[in-house]
């Protein structure tokens, strides 16, 4: 009874922890297909955590290790991991094949009953481990190659199971977790197949967010302001850096958010340019500048948001700056609307920095694009697809962009501030919403 019970209970599990209904994900692979095809390609081996959790819902922490989405044009898609993952894949990721290697240890043989699970040893009295609990990576061989023979040897069998060994497959090449050794070894036993870079393949179908996602960003931004509020009312003279940390975090999981991407940016004024440096055992001093920086997060959605807080008073130039900050990220949020150049967004800020006697300065952006984030980044992995000079990436309803007014180390004053913002149809909508004013604590 009670094992017919733990079978039900497990057939119950499947897909109910992923965050959207299948419909949802069946369309984000249609989507993706048409793209791939669009390519000239079979298949796609995806490997960034982000575009596996677009596609399936996938949504944990073991991507640490090597994991890869096989997307073919037609068929089931592959995902293959290390085998210690089969509950978690079993639970969220029900309608995929999974596809399993070992860190380099034999499992133990199936139980009598065919579970494969933690289980009482009749002979011990004790509970038997799972057996892919014992596997440890083995690196015999001359650099270590054995680590990659496994998570090698399952992707080339998915491939030339799913009839793509004589394919053109396209690969994330600048992903930061698609390992060359384990690329170079199947790209070596598969001499027949021909593998194209397709870094952005996924990734540009993920940039429009579908109303489903929009709303959980939503969420998000409300976390964001509740975070930023919690780290300004925190602040003052004599205040350590991890108390205004803590509070932050505490605000983070009391609103109902979960682990971001990245973790809060919370500096001083001896730190301001260290862009992406967080917070230090150290007090805020009076006339300290405190530099916030976060993003609440939400089944992996994130909306950053960022201010600037002065200890003890505000300098008289703030003001100004302040104004300018306003001023110039009103502008480049009233050019965002579907059709509009990334350039334009950012011209439209830098006109208005210039025409404040700042003609010299410039930054590398005024926004980039947000969404699905994993550690370490809630942009999404690699270098943030910018709001930037010279972009000519168009803008459509649905991209969500985290919209930066930076004017920091000016010689004329110091003020910041940003928030996340979603194109719609009729323009530019602001989601995250705490005050922009000066704020002396």
């Amino acid at each position: 009874m009670a094992e017919a019970a733990a079978k039900n209970a497990k057939k119950k599990m499947k897909g109910r922890l992923r965050a959207f209904p299948k419909e949802e994900y069946a369309a984000r692979l249609e989507r993706v297909r048409k793209a791939i095809a669009e390519r000239g390609l079979d298949g796609m081996l995806v490997s960034s955590p982000e575009n596996i959790c677009y596609l399936t819902g996938l949504s944990y922490l073991g991507y640490f290790a090597y994991q890869l989405l096989l997307v073919p044009l037609e068929g089931e898609p592959s995902l293959i991991t290390r085998a210690m993952e089969q509950a978690i894949i079993r639970d969220k990721v029900p309608d995929v094949r999974h596809v399993k290697y070992s860190d380099g240890v034999a499992p133990l043989p199936p139980s009598a009953n065919g579970e494969d699970g933690p289980r009482l040893d009749e002979a011990g009295g004790g509970v038997r481990p799972w057996s892919t609990s014992l596997g440890v990576p083995t690196r015999a061989g001359p650099g270590g190659a054995a680590v990659y023979e496994g998570p090698a040897k399952a992707t080339v069998e998915a491939i030339v199971e799913s009839g793509l060994e004589k394919a053109r497959l396209g690969i994330e090449a600048s992903s930061s977790l698609f390992p060359y050794g384990i690329g170079q070894a199947i790209i070596e036993a598969l001499p027949n197949a021909r593998f194209e870079a397709a870094s952005n393949l996924v990734t540009d179908v993920r940039l429009i967010q579908s109303p489903a996602e929009l709303a959980y960003t939503r969420k998000a931004a409300v976390i964001t302001d509740s975070m930023i509020l919690s780290g300004v009312a925190a602040a003052g003279p004599g205040v350590p850096q991890p108390d205004i940390m803590a509070a932050i975090y505490q605000t983070m999981f009391h609103r109902g958010g979960t682990y971001p991407g990245f973790v809060p940016l919370v500096r001083a004024a001896h730190t301001l340019d260290h862009e992406h440096g967080s917070w230090e055992d150290q007090r805020l001093e009076r006339k300290d500048i405190l530099f916030l920086e976060m993003s609440g997060c939400v089944e992996r959605y994130h909306a950053p948001a960022g201010r600037l807080v002065f200890i003890g008073s505000a300098p008289r130039r703030a003001y100004e700056m302040q104004r300018v900050c306003e001023e110039a990220i009103e502008a480049a949020a009233d050019r965002i609307r579907p059709g509009v150049a990334a350039e334009d967004v950012y011209a439209a800020w830098q006109g208005v920095v210039d025409r404040s006697g700042l003609e010299g300065y410039r930054r590398h952006h005024c926004g980039y694009a947000v969404g699905i984030g994993f550690p370490p980044s809630w942009s999404g992995g690699g270098v943030p697809l910018g709001l930037r000079a010279g972009s000519k990436m168009e803008l459509r309803a649905g991209m969500v962009f985290h919209l930066m007014s930076w004017l920091l180390r000016t010689a004329k004053g110091d003020y910041f501030l940003s928030d996340t913002v979603v194109v719609t149809e009729r323009g530019c909508e602001r989601l995250t919403k705490a005050s922009r004013d000066v704020v002396a604590r």
